[in-house]
């Protein structure tokens, strides 16, 4: 099994990869549904079976109950609300659902061709009901209400035609009440105004609706085949895949850093929503340390016109951002746990891979700390031609320590990862030589993974701040922190995943052929969870997450987003293997912890972070139930805003003691014309107002006292 740096083997560790791929993996436009074609089924899923029989680091045993499981997934997947199937459609689809496999190996094809009929016709009946929501005038003031259900409820299904079809138009009314309640002026609104602005939307609702299931019933097959081998796939864990070359394509493309823009990218989930796909290392968007893949995007504001995603589609808000004149635009995004953040960003060049990085300095008049955000390992997956991450956090150090900072915070959280490569490339920053993990491959010794370049570029204690957010690359340097006795580690247990995947052609044979192009052309592959990873003491996070050296108060909502929630994931195990190193003397973590304990439960900023935490948690987790009337959705939707907007509010320190500045080298230069000077002056002062970054201040503070005294 090849390993890293390879151009077939794509080590990827990213928590958002299970969300991006699940956006990418909507109705697939495949030609010719002949019957040759729908019998590739079964030869793809042999190869799928078969390739991680052998490669995957814990196979499954393919027995009725994996099969019925398979389906499960399968149906989670392909109907996330419950609006195009019925509870009948469900049974029909697990009737014969334990034969999947023995299927699959005798080349029947029964069950494919049954659950493409059983959609097509699903998809087809909610088309019609769509169809005849069209032609009449949606009722505003009947008595009808809509659930918001709890983050972690799962999907309810119609128990008959009836129920189903007024549940659909219960789903357009709010998605119309929604549409009229982001925009500016809703409060000020009359019922007669809400009332016909709702009515407005409806049709441009509908119409998207629509569209895209007629694209959807044509491409149902395809969709089908697709969804059914992912489902395969991630029966064996939450990370392993399947996706066409299309999709392979996307996974693994990399953002252009030569052409002016905002620095983010859209694309179209499943249900039709824009979400953010892309964020363009060096870029405003990644800069803002407020964005991330996944994010849902709520508006637009360029120059003065608020788009939202019920105006324009994905493709459509894009194009605008691609050909705007304006340098300026406010985004307004939603968080994974509900969060809706406005960020103003600002269009530039990120040419130079020295933009990719920023180093701040934090000060309070006497310590001097350099602070770094890293939002993604990101590295050249394909050329090489230009440095990945940790090249950029050693320049940013070398400009730092002209202003003799005495330590570092590396702040990744809500960083899900990216190339392990780059993890491994930015602890030998802070070693000088030896073992940084262990890394464990099915029916293979454990082995050591090395720092082979010596000499340790900063010698000062390192800080980490990671949150429940922080995943795959975050989590393996912030072990390598801990193991060394680097510095700390602070905030919040971190999301859990010590896995490696591998992007390979689904047809391994591919792997040999001599023509390069041969993999390129080909349209299968499979992302294939193959190793996992432990510290040097043998124990490993996976599924439980990191536990920082000091634990600080948690995010609300980000509770569900564990590796530990995921279906079928993999339990955390430990390995036996013998391991010389030479770690820095152990930190007292025990009596800082106690300082921050006290100081956390003595601030009021902190007070109020949790007074309001506790508020939105219960909020997150209590059913919603709205009435589908003027003032009832109106006042649900100003305690909504009214919630979030508190929760936003409680990250800004009403007394901050410190100051963030710009490195002295970064001062001397320019930065350009006045927006440029207007962003750097608003990222500047985020940092600052930040109480988890000025708690951490403080502890490093606490650190280097203690390590003087």
């Amino acid at each position: 099994m090849l390993f890293f740096n390879t151009t077939i083997f794509h080590l990827r560790v990213s928590n958002c990869a299970a969300l991006l791929l699940k956006k990418i993996l909507g109705p697939l436009i495949f030609c010719n549904l002949c019957l040759a074609q729908k019998q590739e089924f079964n030869h793809k899923a042999q190869k799928l079976i078969g390739t991680f029989g052998i490669y995957h680091c814990r196979p499954i045993a393919l027995t009725s109950k994996t099969a019925n499981e398979v389906v499960d997934l399968f149906i989670r997947d392909i109907d996330t609300k419950g609006l195009i199937l019925k509870a009948s459609d469900l049974a029909l689809l697990k009737e014969s659902a334990s034969d999947l496999f023995s299927q699959i190996q005798s080349n029947d094809d029964h069950f494919i061709k049954k659950t493409v009929a059983i959609y097509t016709r699903a998809l087809t009946t909610f088309d019609s009901i769509l169809t005849t929501l069209s032609k009449k005038k949606l009722n505003f003031h009947e008595n009808d209400s809509s659930y918001f259900l709890p983050y972690s409820a799962g999907v309810y299904y119609s128990p008959t035609l009836k129920y189903h079809a007024k549940r659909v138009e219960r789903f357009i009314k709010s998605k119309c009440y929604e549409r009229v309640t982001n925009s500016d002026d809703y409060a000020e609104l009359t019922e007669s105004e809400f009332d016909r602005k709702a009515g407005a939307f409806s049709k441009p609702i509908l119409i998207h609706f629509q569209k895209t299931a007629a694209v959807d019933i044509k491409s149902a097959y395809s969709f089908v085949e697709s969804a059914l081998l992912n489902a395969i796939a991630l029966r064996y864990d939450p990370h392993s895949n399947y996706f066409n070359q299309e999709q392979n394509q996307e996974f693994n493309a990399q953002l252009s850093s030569h052409i002016a823009s905002f620095g983010f990218y859209l694309d179209e989930s499943d249900e039709g929503l824009a979400i953010i796909a892309q964020i363009e290392p060096g870029s405003s968007a990644w800069a803002s340390n407020e964005i991330n893949v996944g994010d849902i995007f709520v508006s637009v504001k360029i120059a003065g016109e608020r788009i939202t995603n019920e105006d324009l589609p994905a493709i459509g808000i894009q194009d605008k951002l691609d050909k705007t004149k304006e340098n300026k635009i406010t985004l307004t995004i939603k968080k994974q746990n509900g969060l809706v953040k406005t960020v103003p960003l600002i269009k530039q060049k990120t040419a130079s891979p020295e933009n990719n990085v920023k180093g701040y300095v934090l000060t309070d008049g006497h310590l001097k700390i350099g602070y770094i955000s890293l939002p993604s390992f990101y590295t050249d997956l394909e050329e090489r031609s230009e440095p990945g991450c940790a090249q950029d956090v050693i320049k940013e150090i070398h400009k730092m320590q002209r202003d003799s900072i005495q330590g570092l915070v590396m702040d990744l959280r809500n960083n899900g990862g990216g190339s392990v490569e780059e993890a491994l490339n930015l602890a030998g920053i802070f070693i000088d030589q030896g073992p940084l993990f262990i890394v464990s491959e099915k029916n293979k010794k454990p082995v050591l993974v090395e720092d082979v370049v010596k000499g340790a570029i900063f010698s000062n204690y390192v800080l980490v701040m990671i949150n429940e957010a922080s995943a795959s690359a975050s989590e393996l340097f912030s072990n390598i922190v801990k193991d060394y006795h680097l510095g700390l580690v602070v905030g919040q247990t971190s999301y859990g995943k010590g896995t490696a995947q591998s992007v390979l052609p689904l047809d391994t044979t591919l792997l040999y052929a001599e023509d390069e192009n041969a993999i390129k052309n080909n349209p299968d592959f499979i992302k294939i969870t193959h190793s996992k990873f432990y510290r040097l003491n043998g124990h490993s996070h996976q599924g439980n997450g990191i536990d920082p050296d000091i634990l600080l108060p948690e995010t609300p909502g980000y509770s569900i987003y564990k590796e530990n929630k995921e279906p079928y994931y993999l339990p955390a195990d430990s390995v036996i293997k013998k391991v010389v190193f030479h770690p820095k003397p152990a930190i007292r973590v025990d009596l800082l912890n106690a300082k921050s304990v006290q100081r956390v439960k003595n601030s009021p900023d902190f007070k109020r972070y949790a007074r309001v935490s506790d508020s939105l948690f219960s909020f997150m987790n209590t059913t919603q139930k709205v009435a589908l009337k003027f003032e009832d959705y109106k006042k649900f939707k100003g305690e909504n805003d009214r919630l979030y907007n508190s929760y936003e509010s409680v990250f800004e320190s009403s007394s901050t003691q410190i100051e963030c500045v710009n490195n002295s080298t970064d001062h001397l230069l320019d930065p350009g014309d006045e927006q440029a000077r207007e962003f750097n002056a608003k990222i500047l002062q985020s940092i600052q107002k930040d109480i988890f970054v000025n708690e951490a201040f403080l502890i490093f503070n606490d650190l280097i006292r203690q390590q003087t005294h």
